[in-house]
């Protein structure tokens, strides 16, 4: 184990280089660290490692020493650069790197990197490039069991060690690690269990519900498939990377299943986790009930490590698919197509259809519908437009959600590798309840097309879920989320050898774009899609609950262990000493 010792030994004295620069009264602070690492590291019979940069194997410096070029690991890393799958099961390995770089540094070095378009590009690592950390985490724990956690959260509250929570790194913020930090990786938390009739602990003679548990290091294609198994569907992502117990469930959890059965916080019953003052607590509405409100809406990160998740299921069932697809990309087509999608949403969501939309087509499904005729008949609007510019329309019927899941969406799995911003809003349902307010919105489209941008919407919201008195009143999501029919929004992204001032460019525009929108929308946004720079975040991502959140944050987090970004208890000086500084100053210009 001495090459181990040696990797902790290099980054731990790469960590407090780093911040003893700039910070030389915490040299103490930071020496208790270090030491407080090693002696963690002990109790746990060595099994914290370095983390090492998915590129790294194909530069020949790292940190600014020597290293062997690894060509055997190097081409494996090109061939899966931009692989959701292949990342998620590196502890260093993030769907999109504006998560990994310092993308705040001004010499544009402090990354590693491939180009993501052409990861056999030379340009990346010749003329000696150095292969560096950025904002990746130091070192990284394997979590295997709860003890694990407690041990973790004992040592980082009497040493000062600095943590953050990952699973499979699918996040468009900076919230699942940190520069510096010890991550506590959830992957390897892998339990999956059924139960025909559930009832949360300490719940006596409560209601039992179908339900399926999830440890914290599975993902939503791995839920899927396993409640395949037991004929029943689970709630999850689009993508199969989606953890189903993290950020996700914790944040709101939309599905394009939301549209009827409700959002991911609707519908989870229980959470075992570890709380920041080491103790392994299970919440649910009978016990702990504060830390279940915060858990169901409130943000990942922030409250504890969750080490598992309970989720009602619902039956496996058939449900109706539209896959329609406009014959060219012509903007002036594509505008008068989001006009019929924009005139005929509501429509649409009282046959419980949701998916998403992609400005030249959209994948929608309806579990309301289960034959091929009534389908067509609910969406015989959109299919005759479509018809009429020799579009093509295919509509069907899948025997599941799963069945649907492996046709549609895995078949064509998203490239990740690169290092997308984005910056959606909820679209409220009486955006769409008025011809003046669809034509504001119309008009949105329409700029858009014209600036390049083709529009994507999710439409994944709790429309008929949340009707009447189905409203729930018992989570802590952002309460817009009840009022809404889609998400809008726009985009950005940094290309991988980005200059600090091309960076900042892609951020004003991006901060201009969400200006735009929210003049529509109003400005609510769900956090694990938002905007990373929204000014006003505590209000936009959690509305009227961000105060009660914080105390219930101080509760079982007083000495502010877990920090992420934008997270509940986050601070101005915490952004300050991010990975975005540079950024944080970027407002939307004035619009005329």
């Amino acid at each position: 184990m001495a090459s181990l010792a040696a990797s902790l030994l290099s980054v731990l004295a790469l960590f407090c280089a780093c911040i003893l620069a700039g910070h030389h009264d915490h040299h103490q602070q930071h020496r208790n660290a270090t030491f407080g690492l090693f002696a963690l590291n002990r109790t746990l019979q060595g099994r914290i490692h370095a983390v090492e940069p998915l590129a790294r194997p194909c530069f020949s410096s790292f940190e600014g020493e020597p290293v062997p070029r690894d060509e055997a690991l190097c081409a494996e890393r090109q061939a899966n650069y931009t692989s959701p799958l292949y990342r998620r099961e590196l502890p260093g390995g993030y769907m999109y790197d504006t998560s990994t770089i310092n993308a705040s540094d001004p010499t544009s070095r402090d990354r590693c990197l491939l180009d993501s378009t052409d990861p056999s590009n030379p340009v990346a690592w010749r003329d000696a490039a150095d292969c560096r950390l950025g904002n990746l985490p130091s070192w990284y724990l394997a979590v295997r069991s709860a003890c694990d956690a407690v041990k973790a959260f004992k040592y980082a509250r009497r040493f000062g060690i600095p943590l953050s929570i990952k699973n499979s790194g699918h996040t468009y913020l900076e919230d699942a690690g940190a520069r510096g930090s010890l991550v506590l990786w959830t992957r390897k938390l892998q339990k999956l269990r059924h139960h025909d009739e559930f009832v949360p602990r300490g719940c006596f003679g409560g209601d039992a519900h179908r339900a399926i548990t999830t440890g914290a290091g599975v993902g939503c294609g791995e839920a899927y498939e396993f409640a395949d198994r037991h004929n029943a569907t689970i709630l999850c992502g689009y993508s199969p990377t989606v953890g189903v117990s993290g950020g996700w469930v914790m944040g709101g959890g939309h599905s394009i299943l939301t549209n009827v059965y409700g959002l991911g916080v609707d519908r989870v019953l229980q959470f075992k986790v570890v709380t920041p003052d080491s103790k392994l607590r299970v919440a649910n509405k009978c016990q702990n009930a504060d830390l279940f409100w915060a858990l169901r809406g409130g943000g990942g990160g922030t409250y504890g490590l969750v080490l598992e998740s309970t989720h009602m299921v619902e039956p496996k069932m058939a449900m109706a698919l539209a896959v329609v697809q406009l014959p060219t990309s012509d903007s002036q087509l594509v505008a008068r197509f989001m006009d019929v999608l924009v005139d005929t949403a509501i429509e649409l969501a009282e046959d419980g259809w949701g998916g998403h939309i992609y400005g030249t087509h959209f994948v929608y499904v309806s579990p309301l519908i289960t034959s091929t005729e009534k389908a067509k008949r609910s969406l015989h609007k959109v299919v005759d437009f479509v018809a009429s510019v020799n579009g093509t329309s295919d509509i069907a019927v899948s025997e599941s959600w799963y069945q649907f899941f492996q046709d549609y969406v895995l078949s064509g799995v998203y490239a990740v590798g690169n290092l997308q911003l984005i910056g959606t809003q909820l679209a409220p349902v009486d955006l769409f309840t008025s011809d003046a307010k669809k034509d504001q919105l119309k008009a949105f489209f329409r700029d858009e097309l014209r600036t390049g941008n083709i529009p994507y919407v999710p439409v994944d919201s709790p429309y008929l879920a949340s009707r009447g008195d189905r409203r729930p009143t018992d989570t802590s999501v952002l309460p817009a989320w009840y009022d809404s029919l889609w998400e809008i929004g726009v985009g950005g992204r940094f290309t991988w050898n980005s200059t600090l001032s091309e960076r900042q460019a892609v951020v004003q525009d991006l901060q201009d774009g969400s200006s735009r929108v929210a003049k529509l929308t109003g400005g609510f946004a769900y956090k694990n899609e938002a905007n990373p720079f929204t000014k006003d975040w505590h209000h936009d991502w959690y509305g009227r609950h961000y105060n009660a959140l914080e105390e219930i944050k101080r509760q079982y987090d007083p000495h502010s262990i877990l920090k992420c970004w934008g997270c509940v208890g986050w601070t101005e000086e915490d952004a300050a000493a991010s990975n975005y500084a540079a950024f944080t100053n970027i407002s939307a210009h004035e619009m005329t």
